[in-house]
Formats: structure tokens, sequence, C-alpha cells
């Protein structure tokens, strides 16, 4: 990829839960981390992957046949996944999409093309163009372009990161980011990166940084029973980022409850849920935490 060529899994319009207003929300494909958690699994492996939705077949047989690879079984239609290229040609005329290929690569005018078209409606509700993924900052090149020529074009801008990579390819990104959520999973580098795959040492030096670009931020914590939701660890969060306000008083917190609404799409990328056992975290406990954060004088979300 490139500064003008990148890979992306979704555009999705009209969302009011990523960034102030009614926004447009792109998600890069790719991610440094390996979160057992994950919604959007889709989003880790940076190239085109190919869902199998058993459950949207209609035994057509239509993939069989356009299959050059011979990846597909001809009687139960699952594919083989140490056969198949992920060249997209089963996908293309299934009807039923039970085939869907997941990864286009797009250009910056593309998109911006795209973009364009809910002008209105940033006008109209203070919104604009979230960036999420994935990971952006694996494609930095690409989203601090994008970011540009929507700041250019007076188009509000934000972005969704856990914030690991070198400083000076996150910096260039965050530069032309108006709100930036940033997400601390963990304080305890050892279970960061067990439940992650990457140790959070440098998440938090890069959280540190982002507070002396005195911008929106808005540090989120993903909450999930079992793993991270012990007192002990929100309290720890919610120290580190009080400490920030010194740096930049424009920041707050938001927690995020774990859900399990992306648990078919490991299945359907061939992959196992490593979490079937967890459980959405409840009200009160999420209330409890807010009241914990509040009470150490945070602004919480």
């Amino acid at each position: 990829m490139s500064a003008d060529k990148g890979i992306i899994f979704n555009i999705q319009k009209f969302s009011i839960h990523d960034g102030s207003g009614i926004r447009t929300l792109v998600f890069m494909k790719g991610c440094p981390l390996n979160c057992l958690w994950c919604s959007n699994p889709e989003s880790q492996i940076s190239d085109i992957e190919i869902m199998d939705i058993k459950t949207n077949c209609i035994g057509c047989g239509k993939c069989v046949e356009l299959c050059e690879s011979r990846a597909i079984n001809p009687d139960s239609f699952d594919i083989d996944r140490s056969l198949c290229t992920k060249c997209g040609k089963c996908t293309e005329y299934c009807f039923a999409n039970a085939k869907k290929k997941v990864g286009d690569i797009v250009t910056i005018r593309e998109l911006m093309k795209t973009i364009n078209k809910d002008r209105v409606f940033y006008r109209n509700s203070g919104g604009g163009v979230t960036v999420g993924g994935g990971e952006p900052l694996m494609q930095s090149d690409f989203v601090a372009n994008l970011l540009k020529h929507c700041k250019d074009s007076n188009i509000h801008t934000a972005i969704e990161t856990c914030g690991y990579g070198k400083w000076n390819e996150v910096k260039k990104v965050f530069e032309y980011a108006d709100q930036i959520f940033f997400d601390i999973k963990s304080m305890d580098p050892i279970l960061h990166e067990k439940y992650t795959g990457v140790s959070n040492e440098i998440i938090l030096e890069n959280a540190k940084r982002v507070a002396e670009l005195k911008k929106e931020t808005i540090y989120r914590i993903p909450v999930i029973p079992g793993l991270n939701d012990d007192k002990e660890n929100i309290t720890e969060t919610g120290e580190f980022v009080k400490k920030l306000y010194e740096i930049n008083d424009n920041i707050s917190v938001e927690l995020l409850p774990y859900h399990n609404l992306g648990a078919d799409k490991y299945r359907w990328l061939g992959n196992e849920y490593k979490m079937p056992e967890i459980t959405k975290p409840d009200d009160k406990a999420i209330e409890e935490y807010k009241t914990l954060l509040k009470e150490n004088g945070l602004r919480v979300l």
C-alpha cells in the first residue's frame, strides 16, 4: 500500500457513535494486535479474505464451477483454505452472499468521492469522517493522506486507534485528526501481551505523547469480564489518564462494554472464537466503574 492506495474492509455511513455528529466510518484492514475479544476478526489480517457464511448458501454450485484452484467441496460447498488463493471469483456470482470477499484496495480519490456524498449530513450535524479498523496506523501514509484531504475539504476528522506504532508514524496521522479515540486495554504489560499478543509499553508511551498534541482525546477502556474488569486495572488506568490532564485538559474517558456480536465472523473465516464463555458485563457494573473514575476526578462519557 502507499500514500494514495490502501486496503479497507468496510465503509459505514450515518454512524453516531464514533465521533461528533453524523459520521462516515472508514475501516482499515490489518492490525498489529490480536485481541481475544476482537469483534472484527476480518480486520486483523492485512490481506483480502473470503468469508463462508453457510446459513446463506442455497446450494447452487456456482462457486464450485468458478473456483480454478478446486478449493470448494462440491458436496458441502466448504472452502479448503489450504487451497484457496483468495481470488474472490466465488464471491462475484454468489447471489445468496454466502461467499463474501472481505477487503478492497481503494485510492484516496475513490474514498473522497464516497465521503463527499455525505457532506450535507456533516454540515447539519457537526459530523465528519472517522477512520478505524483494524488499526489505521498500520497504513499510516495512506490514513494521513486521507485525513489531510478531509481537512482540506473542511471535513471534521477522527481516528480510532490502539496506539501501537513508531511515534513518527503515529504522529503524522494524529496531526490531521481533530478527535482521537485511544484504546487502553490493560495497564499490566504481562496481561496485555497475553490477551492482545503485544506488550503495552509502546502504547502507553504513545498515549502520553498524544496528550502533548493537545487535541480532543478520548481514552477508551474496553471492559472484558474476567480479563481487565477488576477494580485495580480500572483505577490504575484512571490514574494514568488523570496525570495527562496536566498536559491536555481536553481529555475524557469512555468505557466500552464487551459484546460477542462478532463471534460468528470467526467461523465464517475458518477460525476459532476463543472467548465463547465470556458474557457482556451488566449495566450495574459499568455504572460502578464510571462512578469510580468520576470520583478520581475524570471526565467520563
